[in-house]
């Protein structure tokens, strides 16, 4: 009886080291911009857009066959955001945004991969106002993009990332005030860092 549990013994811390040496982690930074959060023309012309904010990327990924990937991949990102009506621009403080992506990669070519997600984002005014009276939002995500890495050091790669997203947007106090369609907000960001090598 003691030779499986001998042999269990050996084999399981193996197997973690294996696993571990096949998991990939990463840290990026870099900029996202978005579409108009909200556009009303029926008196004035209205449109609410977020400015192009810093990002930072954190995820990780284990090896499925092929080359493939499954991972997770989180996001946030802080900036302002303004009103536009008549020509005439306000400032309405500042709404930062964080995601969270079940994600898959593969290989193109090289050192270049694809990447699609899905998951979750939301929405965190640092301000009960406005469009965000009754407070932020949480949305469905899906995004793709790609990924292109150069080794480095033996064991670190610099990592450049591309990424689009989309989501359908609204907030309770949108919808309080009439707006019962939702808004299609596109996003695209380009970020930069570094990622434990794949060798």
């Amino acid at each position: 009886m003691r030779k499986p549990y001998l042999l269990l013994t050996l084999i399981l811390p193996a197997g973690a080291t294996a696993l571990s040496a096949q998991t990939d982690y990463y840290l990026r930074v870099g900029a996202i911009g978005a579409s108009n959060l909200l556009r009303d023309g029926i008196v004035n012309k209205i449109t609410v857009r977020q400015s192009i904010a810093p990002l930072v990327v954190l995820g990780g990924s284990l090896p499925l066959k092929r080359g493939y990937r499954a991972g997770l991949e989180g996001t946030i990102s802080s900036g302002g955001f303004h009103s536009t009506e008549a020509g005439v621009e306000a400032s309405l403080g500042t709404l930062r945004t964080a995601s969270l992506l079940l994600d898959l990669s593969g290989p193109v070519a090289g050192q270049i991969r694809w990447w699609i997600g899905l998951g979750g984002l939301f929405y965190l005014p640092k301000d009960d106002d406005g469009i965000f009276l009754q407070g932020g939002t949480a949305r469905l995500l899906a995004g793709a993009g790609a990924d292109w890495r150069v080794p480095v050091l033996p064991r670190w790669d610099l990592m450049t990332s591309l990424r689009y997203d989309f989501h359908r947007f609204t907030t309770a106090e949108l919808k309080a005030r009439g707006f019962g369609q939702s808004q299609a907000i596109s996003r695209f960001s380009a970020s930069i860092g570094i990622a434990r090598g794949l060798r």
